[in-house]
């Protein structure tokens, strides 16, 4: 009786593993800064179960703020994005900008998706990253205002 138990156990276990392990990977791809993948983690490890019930919430109410998810505009338009509190944004296939304040100071990392090009600009309080692929131009752009972040995106010739 033991031994088919025993047995029983790791079949019993695979369904769970392979629930977490589908998670893992859309949370690893999403949160690859060093400030947002530890808490992912623990998050997965420590309970499976109540991980989908946040990626859910953000996809429910795109409003939210602090999701650092960044919907791509519709061509020729600009879209207001707001402030991240990790300071990550997250925009899909181009990739990754996370932000960081120092008093009147603004830096900025980026990371491109597959196939998208960068440039940018920065001078003291603006950030602009530029990603571009073939004829497609996507501009994210940060204003420093105050202690706040003022943040655009913009797709196309819609400066």
């Amino acid at each position: 009786m033991r031994s088919s138990l025993a047995a029983l156990l790791p079949l019993l276990a695979l369904p769970v593993l392979v629930a977490c392990g589908g998670e893992d990977g859309d949370d690893g791809a999403s949160a690859t800064t060093s400030s947002s993948s530890p808490t992912t983690e623990k998050e997965d490890s420590a309970s499976p179960s109540p991980t989908p019930t946040p990626s859910e919430s953000p996809s429910e109410s795109p409003d939210a703020a602090g999701t650092g998810q960044v919907p791509r505009p519709a061509p020729g338009t600009c879209e207001q994005v707001p402030e991240s509190p990790d300071g990550v944004y997250d925009l899909g296939e181009l990739g990754e900008v996370t932000l960081r304040t120092d008093g009147s100071a603004l830096t900025f990392d980026v990371r491109s998706g597959g196939g998208w090009a960068t440039s940018v600009n920065s001078t003291p309080g603006r950030a602009e990253v530029e990603f571009s692929r073939g004829d497609e131009v996507v501009d994210f752009g940060a204003d420093l205002a105050g202690d706040q972040l003022v943040i655009e995106v913009c797709d196309g010739d819609a400066d």
